[in-house]
């Protein structure tokens, strides 16, 4: 084959790959910002390199975009991570123990960045691809651009433009899925649920964040 036909043809599945991308970044920024807030029931599983269940926690959040949320896992061991817009707090109820940093660090967390709705920072992370449109089911995958991202691959499963499960795997080759249930969108939540204080007589770590 003639090298300009060999150069025409790597730009023309460049310019297809490009517009798929751009594609699947505004539908996915389309479905992750069409909300305000979001309550929900989530159950959290390592999988086996079968995808057999393992270790298993549950619990609920609340969150309220940009930037407050309240995660609370109840079993098997409690604790509650809340963001003020400021600061979060994770609280440890256990270890009687409470650690504050920076809200801006959650700019690191792949799903906080998810949950949040910020696709502006996805897009400059991810590859984005949209892997699954079928009516009533949406599926992307993230690829991370960079290889030291803590994640390898995300997996987002939309049912009914609702986010029902993220399924993350990581640098070291375990996978996690985060299936949410009894979805509520732009519910109306007490704003003290996002105040933290720390319980009395615990220790408080300041994390000064990165």
């Amino acid at each position: 084959m003639p090298t300009y036909f060999k150069g025409a043809m790597l730009s023309a599945l460049f310019s297809i790959s490009t517009a798929l991308h751009a594609s699947a970044v505004d539908r996915l920024g389309e479905l992750l910002t069409r909300h305000e807030g979001i309550q929900a029931d989530f159950e959290q599983y390592t999988l086996s390199e079968e995808g057999a269940r393992q270790e298993h926690s549950s619990g609920e959040f609340v969150l309220e975009r940009p930037d407050r949320f309240d995660w609370h896992t109840r079993l098997p061991f409690e604790q509650r991570i809340v963001s003020d817009g400021e600061y979060i707090w994770i609280y440890d109820p256990d270890l009687e123990q409470v650690t504050r940093k920076p809200a801006g660090d959650q700019a690191g967390s792949a799903p906080a960045l998810i949950l949040s709705g910020r696709i502006d920072v996805l897009d400059e992370r991810f590859d984005v691809r949209q892997v699954d449109d079928t009516p009533g089911r949406e599926v992307f995958e993230l690829i991370p651009l960079q290889p030291e991202s803590g994640f390898v691959r995300i997996r987002l499963l939309f049912s009914n433009d609702l986010l029902t499960e993220l399924w993350l795997e990581d640098s070291l080759g375990q996978r996690t899925s985060i299936l949410l249930e009894e979805i509520k969108v732009d519910p109306e939540v007490d704003e003290t649920r996002f105040d933290f204080t720390p319980p009395e007589g615990v220790d408080v770590i300041l994390d000064p964040g990165v």
